[in-house]
């Protein structure tokens, strides 16, 4: 299974990263033509365009981290409880979090939870390189 979960995985950063390039030739694309000011109408199919490609980025990040926390969860048997997999999930779905927030989503699924526990466990996750602090006070999952 976890050969399957690592295939799948590559082939969504190897798809993601030709959407990546594909949108910044779309960019340059529709600069050149913009600055050129010979076909507007292309120029403006080329902004249209990008925007379309544009609108599968997130979702394929969105199933890259839920892929990431399957595979967490799957592997490291300390990280099943309720309480890491909760904060794993939103991590992955809502992205960046502080513990407030975290706490906030813990208490609706599990109509119960503390902002210490709930601590507790994300400096276990940060310790263990699953998730990390950014600048502020927000949490998200390591790539």
């Amino acid at each position: 299974m976890f050969f399957e979960l690592s295939d799948k995985e590559t082939d969504l950063r190897e798809l993601n990263e030709k959407l990546e390039i594909m949108l910044k030739r779309l960019d340059y694309l529709e600069a050149v033509l913009t600055e050129s000011r010979q076909y507007p109408e292309i120029a403006q199919l080329m902004g249209a365009l990008r925007v379309g490609a544009g609108l599968y980025t997130e979702p394929l990040k969105l199933i890259q981290r839920l892929i990431s926390v399957r595979r967490h969860l799957s592997r490291d048997v300390d990280h099943r409880d309720e309480v890491s997999r909760i904060i794993l999930n939103v991590l992955a779905v809502k992205g960046p979090q502080n513990i407030s927030g975290l706490t906030r989503e813990v208490q609706r699924e599990r109509g119960t939870g503390s902002r210490v526990t709930v601590r507790k466990k994300i400096l276990e996750l940060v310790e263990e390189e699953i998730i990390e602090k950014d600048e502020g006070h927000c949490y998200r999952l390591v790539e």
